[in-house]
This record gives structure tokens, sequence and C-alpha cells, in this order.
């Protein structure tokens, strides 16, 4: 315990007289987490552009019409019957999606291979044109079904009059789609992961000399001990940062986990931790801060993307299944995203084993390289 308080104390010393790494850690971490506040506010999309190519001019069409202009979501961006012209639109950014209203649509009559209502959204910007694809085959079938009845020409039967069964989607976890609840789910911590992640190897990285810890070993007499009290600031601060966040996005912006919110801070002192013994080993392993940095940036830096939140792993090269299964940040991910519906106590418990797990196996990775170098300067 001495020599946790005597590194503790060493450290909120260093970080009082250095503004430099004080503001890493105070100043940084709000502006990063301002600007992306910033960028995801009100992140349900609103008034995307649509095209509607009417090929059919009929009153089906032209509530067909009506329905798609009634949703919040997307905004009919023009009306014609050249298709030609409503993909120009696409291209020009004028619109993000394409529905074309076929000839026949609203005749009534009944055919072998009924008329098909096509949707056209753009893929460069994968979220906002599938987001507007969905909303607008919701309003389209809707319509449609509201007009199947009277379509059919078969309105005497009196079986036909009770409403066609339907089909509700309910989304868990996120049912407004909203992007400022996802990717402030995941970017938030990546953000803060990368931060500690630097911090903790510059932090460490002061005590290297002619690339060995062993002075500074010897010096502190029980180097687990100093470790832990060298990270403990940089834990503590990373896991403010992260319940503010949390409290920003629930409590300002009135978004709500399923499960339980402090199931996910302690998630993000375990994710921290797990940081801080990586950069330990990193540190200890290169014995060059320069080179500690860079590998903390490389790993930590992509960890999101390698996490499976934004781009599926399923059926990826083995290399990338691996890579994802070693980052703290992907179980972290799965962790987090658990506690959105609402997970059982177990589940979470699974997750959070594994993330406890990495500061035992880096750190103490990272303990028996700094013993060696004790024994060789001995």
């Amino acid at each position: 315990m001495i020599g946790l308080r005597r590194a503790l104390g060493a450290e909120l010393a260093h970080l009082a007289r250095d503004r430099f790494d004080l503001a890493l850690l105070t100043l940084v971490p709000l502006l990063f987490l301002l600007v992306m506040g910033g960028m995801l506010f009100a992140g349900v999309p609103q008034g995307l552009g649509v095209r509607i190519v009417d090929q059919d001019h009929s009153a089906v069409s032209r509530a067909v019409i009506r329905a798609i202009a009634a949703s919040d979501t997307v905004r009919v961006a023009g009306v014609g019957s050249d298709l030609a012209e409503a993909f120009a639109a696409v291209r020009r950014e004028q619109a993000v999606a394409v529905v074309v209203l076929p000839a026949g649509l609203g005749d009534g009559r009944a055919r072998a291979a009924p008329r098909s209502v096509e949707i056209f959204y753009q893929t460069a910007f994968l979220s906002t044109g599938a987001l507007a694809s969905t909303r607008l085959q919701l309003a389209v079938t809707t319509e449609l079904a509201r007009h199947a009845l009277a379509q059919s020409g078969l309105s005497g039967a009196a079986l036909l009059h009770a409403p066609p069964p339907g089909v509700e989607v309910t989304v868990l976890g996120n049912p407004g789609a909203s992007l400022e609840w996802y990717l402030g789910l995941l970017i938030g911590p990546a953000l803060l992961h990368l931060l500690i992640a630097v911090t903790t190897a510059a932090s460490l990285g002061r005590e290297l000399e002619d690339g060995s810890l062993a002075v500074w070993a010897r010096r502190v007499g029980s180097p687990a001990a100093a470790l832990v009290g060298r990270f403990l600031p940089h834990v503590v601060i990373g896991t403010l940062w992260l319940c503010l966040w949390l409290l920003w996005l629930t409590l300002g912006q009135g978004y709500r986990f399923g499960g339980e919110i402090v199931l996910v801070a302690v998630g993000g002192v375990l994710l921290f931790t797990a940081t801080a013994a990586m950069s330990a080993l990193l540190i200890a392993l290169t014995g060059e801060v320069a080179t500690s940095l860079s590998a903390s940036v490389i790993y930590a830096g992509s960890a999101l993307a390698y996490s499976g939140a934004s781009l599926p792993l399923n059926g990826g090269i083995l290399f990338a299944r691996v890579w994802s299964s070693v980052l703290p940040l992907t179980h972290y991910v799965a962790l987090e995203m658990d506690q959105t519906i609402g997970v059982s106590l177990a589940t979470w418990g699974r997750q959070a084993a594994v993330l406890a797990l990495v500061p035992l196996v880096a750190g103490g990775a990272a303990l028996l390289v700094i013993r060696r170098q004790m024994r060789r300067a001995a």
C-alpha cells in the first residue's frame, strides 16, 4: 500500500505541474466529446430527399406520394415521369433515393404478376440510404394495403372486408433509429479508450532508462503497486468522462438503456484498466515511448473497426476475427450494446469477465518483463 500511495501521489503531483499532460486528460476529452456531441446532435435523420417517378398518374399513386410526404424522415424532392432525371438528381446529391410507381399500379385488375413499386437508394451513404429505403417501404406498403380491398374487385364478398393481417416491426434498443444514440455509444468510449492508451503509455514511458524499467522498479520496490498507483488517475478520469458522456446521452438527450447504466460504467472501469495494462506491456516490451505510442494508436485507434459493431466479422478472415477477440474494446462494446436491450446479469458477467482477464494477462506479462529486466541489471 505504501508503494501504491507513493506512486499515486507522484503521478498527481506530475499532473499538477505538467499542464500538457493535465490537458490530455481534461481539455482534450472535453473538446473531443463536445465536437462529437455537436456532430451527432439530433441524430435521427430528417428530410432525406426522395425523387418519385410516377408512371401511373392514378389516385392510388397520388395517395402513395402523399403517404411518403407525410413521413418526417424523408422529403419529396420532386415528382416526374423520367427515371433518368431522377437518377441524375441522386448523382447531384439532391436525393438519396428514387421511388418508381409503375403504370397500372392503380387500375384495380388482378394480375398474375402484380406491378411492383421499385425503390433505389444511394449506398455511398449506406446508413442514411438504408434508413430512407426502410421508411419508404413502410409508407408505400401501408398505403397500398389500405387500397388492396378496393382494388381487388371482390369487395362484395363479406369475408374480404376483414382487414388483411399486418406486419409490425419494432427495433429493440434504438426504436427511433437514432444515429446519435448508436454512434454515441460507439465513438465516445472508443475515443476515450484511445486517449487513455496514449496517456498511460506516455506516463510510464517517463520512467524508461536506457530502454529499461529496471531502475524504476528497484526504486519503487513493488512494481505491481507502483503501476496501480501510476495508472489510477488515468483510469478514474477516463471513467468520469465516460459517465458524463453516458449521462449526456440519457438525461440530456432522452435515450434510455433497457438494462442498467451502472453496469455500463463498471464495464468502462474494466476497459480503461485493461487499456492501462496493455500500455504497461508495450512500454516494458519495446523500451521506447515513440514505438509504444505508435502501437497504442494502431491497436486502440482501429479497435472500433474490429469490434464487430460497425463492420460485420462473420465470415471474415481468421486474422480479423482473432484480432477482434483479443481487443478489449470489442468486449466492452458487446457489454454496452447488451445493456441497451437489458440482457441478463449472467450475460453481462461473461463479457465483464473477459474484460477483467485482459489486465490480468497483460499486466502480469508486463510485470514478468520488468522483473526480468531487474535481474539482468542486478
